[in-house]
């Protein structure tokens, strides 16, 4: 799972990785950069063969790489609901509304490259700027307003799930209220995308060398950004304090799926 904790970032940190960039060769570090820049124009473009290409399996299959994967949101959506049969207009929609966050991955730069004193380790730090926030869909204003409509939809559309389950059972009325739900709180994530502007977050990649090949792979991924932990703080406004903050994709659908499960 993909940990969104703040790494601690502390001058003797610094004065360490700068020593051991001294004896880095050109080649090694031009290396690291291509590895690093590969895998994540593998994230931005959802090239899943070159995610593949420049990761480990745990870090391809993981979180960070799921929250910019629309078929991968989706189906952890779905999943986490039971698998309920949707209708058309929903699976369109949902569709419609990840593809957000497959775009979502702006622009990035690698700022700085350090390696570890046997060579056969390096770090890579990245800004990235994403075209909205993680949390945009978590924060307290997007889920204030779901709670209010789902509670509109629950009162308005008592008597007509009831005519249903009596018809046609429960399972069809839940159906019936999973799939609208899931229509209300689509248009209301998407008009808060639409409001939000772009956030910049700094991540350190963790990059191993294949002894083999001598290739480099991203083998992990941390931010140490306090804009990760939704407060949307700025990457130039980096609290470098260490604290175990974090959040994942995993909060990402369960704002989605709470209110569904609960009609």
């Amino acid at each position: 799972m993909f940990d969104f904790k703040k790494t601690a970032v502390v001058v003797t940190t610094v004065f360490m990785a700068a020593s051991a960039l001294a004896g880095c060769t050109s080649k090694d570090q031009g290396a690291v950069r291509e590895a690093a820049e590969g895998f994540m124009e593998a994230v931005k473009t959802g090239s899943k063969d070159s995610i593949n290409q420049y990761s480990s399996d745990e870090v391809a299959n993981g979180s960070f790489v799921q929250l910019f994967d629309a078929e991968a949101l989706k189906e952890q959506l779905t999943t986490s609901l039971g698998n309920p049969n949707l209708e058309d207009e929903t699976v369109a929609e949902l569709d419609e509304f990840y593809a957000l966050y497959s775009s979502m991955l702006e622009e990035y730069e690698i700022t700085d490259i350090a390696m570890s004193e046997d060579g056969n380790v390096a770090t890579a730090y990245i800004t990235m700027t994403n075209s909205f926030p993680y949390d945009v869909i978590t924060n307290e204003s997007s889920q204030s307003k779901f709670s209010k409509a789902s509670e509109q939809y629950n009162n308005d559309n008592q008597e007509e799930l009831l005519q249903i389950t009596n018809e046609q059972g429960a399972e069809a009325a839940v159906e019936k209220a999973c799939n609208d739900l899931i229509i209300i709180a689509l248009d209301i994530y998407e008009e808060e995308i639409k409001a939000a502007e772009s956030v910049t977050y700094m991540l350190a990649l963790t990059l191993n060398k294949n002894e083999e090949t001598g290739s480099w792979y991203v083998t992990a991924v941390q931010s140490y950004d306090s804009s990760i932990a939704g407060t949307g703080a700025p990457a130039t406004d980096t609290d470098t304090t260490a604290t175990d903050t974090s959040t994942d994709t995993e909060a990402a659908t369960e704002a989605l799926s709470e209110e569904t499960t609960g009609q």
